[in-house]
């Protein structure tokens, strides 16, 4: 138990200072870019540290002026640096210039950093190759932007210094074969191990930068693909949205009668009774319970039929509401069939044809519980079409004219127990 918290607080102070997609909307660009900036400028910090440690112990250890001098300018340097970073990625989150200035400061800081230390060390034969070691570490840091033409130029750049330094500084060719002409220095000096050294220095960098490259590019595109794609899902959303709320909003204010919550209250409450007699199981009993009244919680999908542009709901939260939407649109396509079915046989125009289209709507046992008990409440309440039923007309209707509707050991076991019902219409 507490090594799963150690490990949970870890990763998530790890998500904090290095993750790129903590809580951030990655087809938001400046927003990505800017939480880029955030984690690199973390990397960075960690770096100077290490830098610094580095320069205090090489300090302390030779004793030399020189390097107390490199340590001492080192830090008010990465700290001023550090200032104008932070300014700028913190000033305007939203402004994608400064963001932009931003990484390319940072870029550029990686890149200089990491020449400096190898230009100050390549003498040491302790630290030369750590040294060198941290030019291809610049390379991978900048590399997390993702950026093919970013880390390009970096490579490339880098590619030049390392030249430039390699033949000035590491082996001192341009001491060496002074005044020598270009052709006699080409034949020299391919001949030598310092030609080797650099030739395979510079064969594994570029191996090593198209691979990077190469990495960055298939990065960058799955991120844009990704990205592409959130857009269009977010299009489709919202367009899904718009058309679910234009639907429910003719949905429901056309049936405004069908939300009267006594009505339906009573009508859950026979059909549970009727459920149970039948020989329903309990979790089909409550389903029925639950579902003839869902229509009542039109409240709960608000958001679908009137949608905050300002607050939009989250993907999972809409597809509930889209699942409770759809089984209230069900809902109230039952109901409406009970109406229906009271209209056409108190109007005496409850034809074959029409007998047969009603029966086609949702015709499941469950369904058909619910519209026996709401067409026996409607038949005796009072309605703006029919005043109220006594209860021996609506019982003789069911047996003459709605029996058609339903299936016989249902209505049998209703008319059985028609007391009961009458009862409980009664008593409500």
């Amino acid at each position: 138990m507490k090594k799963g918290k150690i490990k949970k607080a870890t990763k998530g102070l790890f998500n904090r200072f290095f993750g790129f997609e903590n809580g951030i909307d990655i087809t938001d660009e400046v927003k990505v870019l800017h939480r880029r900036n955030v984690v690199i400028k973390n990397i960075v910090f960690v770096s100077n540290m290490f830098y610094s440690l580095i320069l205090f112990i090489i300090a302390a250890t030779t004793q030399k002026p020189s390097d107390w001098l490199f340590t001492a300018l080192f830090f008010p340097f990465t700290f001023f640096l550090n200032a104008v970073i932070k300014r700028l990625l913190y000033g305007d989150t939203h402004d994608k210039t400064k963001q932009e200035v931003g990484m390319y400061l940072l870029a550029i800081y990686m890149f200089i950093s990491s020449l400096l230390f190898y230009a100050r060390f390549y003498e040491n034969s302790v630290l030369e190759t750590a040294a060198y070691i941290l030019i291809y570490y610049a390379v991978v840091v900048i590399s997390l932007y993702t950026s093919r033409k970013l880390t390009l130029w970096s490579t490339f750049g880098m590619l030049v210094s390392m030249t430039i330094i390699h033949f000035t500084w590491t082996y001192r060719i341009s001491d060496t074969y002074r005044g020598m002409p270009i052709d006699e220095f080409f034949n020299v000096f391919t001949k030598t191990n310092e030609f080797a050294d650099i030739l395979l220095r510079t064969t594994i960098f570029i191996i090593f930068s198209m691979v990077v490259y190469a990495i960055v590019s298939i990065g960058q595109y799955l991120q844009d693909e990704r990205r592409n794609e959130l857009i269009k899902r977010r299009e489709l959303q919202k367009d899904f949205t718009t058309i679910t709320s234009d639907l429910f909003k003719v949905l429901l204010s056309s049936k405004s009668s069908f939300l009267d919550r006594q009505h339906f209250r009573l009508v859950s409450l026979m059909s549970a009774k009727l459920a149970s007699l039948y020989g329903l199981t309990d979790e089909d009993i409550e389903y029925i319970k639950e579902y003839s009244q869902i229509h009542l919680r039109v409240n709960e999908i608000e958001d679908l039929v009137y949608p905050d542009k300002d607050n939009e709901p989250e993907f999972n939260v809409l597809k509930e509401k889209t699942v409770l939407g759809n089984q209230i649109a069900k809902r109230l396509q039952l109901a409406q069939k009970t109406e229906d079915i009271a209209r056409a046989h108190i109007e005496g125009v409850a034809t074959e044809e029409f007998i047969f289209e009603m029966k086609k709507i949702q015709p499941d046992i469950h369904s058909q519980i619910i519209l026996l008990c709401d067409l026996y409440v409607t038949m005796r309440s009072s309605k703006s079409y029919k005043r109220p039923y006594a209860n021996s007309v609506v019982i003789d209707l069911f047996k003459d004219q709605f029996n058609n509707y339903f299936e016989y050991p249902l209505l049998d076991r209703f008319l059985k127990f028609r007391q009961d019902f009458e009862t409980m219409y009664n008593d409500f």
